[in-house]
């Protein structure tokens, strides 16, 4: 697995953001991982963090790269402060970014499946109450 920072300007935030990615890495010497294969496109899970947290906290607290080892799935985890995923009247467009920039961006960046099927979303506190 290869764990990459994106920074990246969104229009819909009018400012700078970041998100995590982890991608599959066809290896075999890769310590604990279970190597995936190399596909033209791969499923998206994005993962929506919590109030108190920022897209750090999944590689941080939790096991996500070992979870998705060998599911051949790529993992988007986006910044949104503590916008609660919502359009703000005075603030920024969270719902907008994430709702309908992120997932443009993210397919632009990385190889992501077009398919309705392979798109999954799952989330923490503030993110799991999140639908999309």
């Amino acid at each position: 697995m290869a764990q990459i920072q994106c920074n990246f300007h969104s229009d819909a935030l009018a400012m700078a953001s970041t998100m995590s990615v982890i991608i599959p890495q066809n290896s075999s010497t890769q310590i604990g991982m279970t190597s995936g294969t190399e596909r033209s496109s791969y499923p998206v899970l994005y993962l929506l963090h919590g109030c108190s947290d920022d897209h750090t906290i999944w590689s941080r607290r939790t096991s996500i790269e070992r979870y998705v080892s060998g599911m051949d799935l790529i993992v988007v985890m986006p910044n949104v402060h503590r916008s609660y995923y919502t359009d703000m009247h005075h603030g920024g467009s969270y719902w907008t970014f994430i709702n309908e920039e992120l997932p443009h961006l993210v397919k632009h960046f990385f190889p992501i499946s077009n398919k309705r099927e392979d798109t999954f979303v799952a989330g923490l506190s503030m993110g799991g109450g999140t639908v999309l």
